[in-house]
């Protein structure tokens, strides 16, 4: 019975942080400091606060090659004609759990399977950042060789690496385990239709490993930078652009609609910018044919 009494008190005794015997006073310290640091380690992601809209597989939009993805929920930016606004709320779809984990890690082990892509909602999101971090981790032990993609508001110069990489251990820790991140709040303003993996021309493809390397932000090519960035416009007949309109289905091409094929050489020697091209003016437009009218915004 004393014995029973003893260890119940030294059970009590090291759950409170006391010392119930001074001679062995470092002993015990030393086996209470252990096991905090392993209960930690075991249980600190046990109960996962981010919950997430939706897990996609097989994914081809959301980065290169065939990959799963990952929407999260909880977002504050609330852009503008966002296609993902239920996302938005942090309680919105289904609470991200281990077996969650599991399922995507499940996912991965297929070997045509290329990476992870994160999107949301927010993913860089704190909250977030704690869920995804325990999935990363068991991700980049079991499969260094995948590529992890994420799409996020955040301006990655101003916000993520001179704020948050530096005084965030979470997101220190995060960042080195993604290898793309494509930046920025999707603005309605610059919205192409079709883009390569953004919805608008300003969001930029970020390779993080070589950015962390250089201390400084490596921007890397989507590939259709030439749709807006190309600035003299191609001449073409109307009917020629007409047509390339239709097949593009594009509010804004980078051409120059004309009617008469005899003056593309003077068009041709001005740096000529691209214009905007609004269907329902063309019946404007067509007013100017008798007028020798050459070309301007339809």
């Amino acid at each position: 019975m004393q014995n029973k009494n003893r260890r119940e008190d030294v059970r009590e005794n090291f759950y409170e942080g006391k010392i119930c015997s001074k001679e062995r006073k470092d002993k015990r310290n030393q086996k209470q400091s252990n096991a905090f640091i392993k209960y930690v380690e075991i249980n600190r992601y046990k109960e996962i606060a981010m919950n997430y809209a939706d897990i996609k597989f097989p994914d081809i939009q959301d980065g290169e090659g065939i990959r799963v993805a990952l929407y999260v929920s909880g977002c504050h930016f609330h852009c503008k004609e966002c296609h993902n606004k239920d996302a938005w709320d942090f309680n919105y779809g289904k609470k991200f759990t281990n077996d969650t984990i599991n399922e995507i890690i499940d996912i991965l082990k297929k070997p045509y399977v290329q990476g992870l892509s994160l999107l949301g909602g927010e993913p860089l999101e704190p909250l977030n950042q704690e869920g995804i971090l325990p999935l990363l981790r068991k991700l980049r032990k079991e499969f260094p060789e995948k590529d992890v993609w994420c799409w996020t508001g955040y301006d990655f110069d101003k916000d993520i690496l001179n704020k948050m990489y530096k005084e965030n251990k979470i997101t220190h820790e995060l960042i080195n385990y993604i290898d793309i991140i494509v930046d920025g709040q999707f603005e309605i303003e610059n919205k192409l239709t079709n883009l390569i993996f953004r919805g608008s021309t300003n969001q930029r493809k970020i390779d993080v490993k070589e950015s962390l390397k250089n201390g400084k932000t490596v921007i890397l090519k989507f590939g259709d930078e030439s749709r807006y960035e190309n600035k003299k416009a191609k001449i073409m007949h109307f009917e020629e652009f007409k047509k390339l309109k239709e097949e593009n289905d594009d509010e804004n091409i980078n051409a120059i609609p004309i009617f008469d094929l005899n003056q593309i050489n003077n068009f041709e020697e001005e740096n000529i910018e691209p214009i905007e091209i609004k269907e329902n003016e063309q019946s404007v437009a067509a007013k100017g044919i008798n007028d020798n009218y050459i070309g301007g915004n339809l």
